[in-house]
């Protein structure tokens, strides 16, 4: 997906964070930081742990405040679906009740929602799954079982806290290509954290490079590639130089030693 230079036809953000700053028990952990989530554009935050790609997700998410800056989102209750590095499914409800379970939340009529569900896991290719119980799943069905949940409310922004850490890199890269065959269906905004370079570069159209506590940005590249990633990408020069570059920025930022604030001084 290509960026245009024409920034008067950028569509609005649906989230802004301006200069927001996090701390944890006195502790500065995030900031300043910003960072604008568009409709059809995904966006990768990637660094070493404990740099605040997470706390980011969150604010993003609404689920946490900034002690400074301003953190602003557009969008309704139910526009924003959530991925997590574990599944969190329910443990005694079927597939097809854990996906239907936000929409039943949302005010669906029970048979609207498992109607949803059903379409939502057949898209994720476990049509045949619908019945089973999170322990008869393998980890990666747990997670298209999760990725099913979050997509079938269709919602604006997507948020994925490293979705894919836990899983064999064969199931990551089959996950991946399936996060990107649904998103460009709606094309809503995304905002996918990561540790790994690699599957920031193949994931977003654009990558956040942050540095170590407290964290901010050090870097930042925009990836022209096609979208959804066509086959062989990985080999190409084009992800080959990008993500040496990146890494390159990674290892340089985190060597960068930046004076700690503490409390309000």
């Amino acid at each position: 997906m290509a960026f245009s230079s024409d920034t008067s036809a950028e569509p609005e953000p649906l989230v802004s964070l301006r200069d927001v700053e996090v701390s944890y028990g006195g502790r500065p952990a995030l900031g300043p930081f910003s960072l604008d989530l568009k409709p059809e554009r995904a966006l990768a935050l990637v660094g070493p742990s404990g740099c605040g790609k997470s706390t980011a997700l969150r604010l993003a998410a609404g689920l946490e405040r900034p002690a400074r800056g301003e953190a602003a989102r557009r969008l309704d209750p139910g526009e924003t679906a959530m991925v997590f590095q574990a599944p969190t499914l329910a443990p005694w409800s079927s597939a097809l009740d854990n996906v239907a379970l936000p929409l039943l939340l949302c005010g669906l009529e029970l048979q609207e929602a498992r109607r949803r569900a059903s379409k939502a896991l057949e898209r994720v290719g476990l049509g045949a799954a619908q019945t089973l119980k999170p322990r008869q799943l393998s980890g990666g069905m747990a997670m298209r079982v999760s990725l099913a949940r979050a997509l079938a409310s269709n919602p604006r922004l997507v948020l994925m806290d490293e979705p894919f850490a836990a899983l064999d890199e064969i199931t990551r890269r089959n996950l991946a290509d399936d996060v990107q065959r649904l998103w460009s269906a709606a094309r809503p905004a995304l905002l996918f954290v990561t540790h790994s370079v690699e599957e920031a570069v193949y994931m977003a159209d654009e990558v956040i490079v942050m540095a170590p506590s407290p964290g901010r940005e050090t870097a930042r590249f925009a990836i022209d590639a096609p979208w959804p990633r066509p086959a062989h990408f990985r080999t190409t020069p084009l992800f080959r130089e990008t993500v040496e570059n990146i890494s390159g920025a990674l290892e340089a930022a985190m060597s960068v030693q930046v004076p700690v604030k503490t409390g309000d001084s």
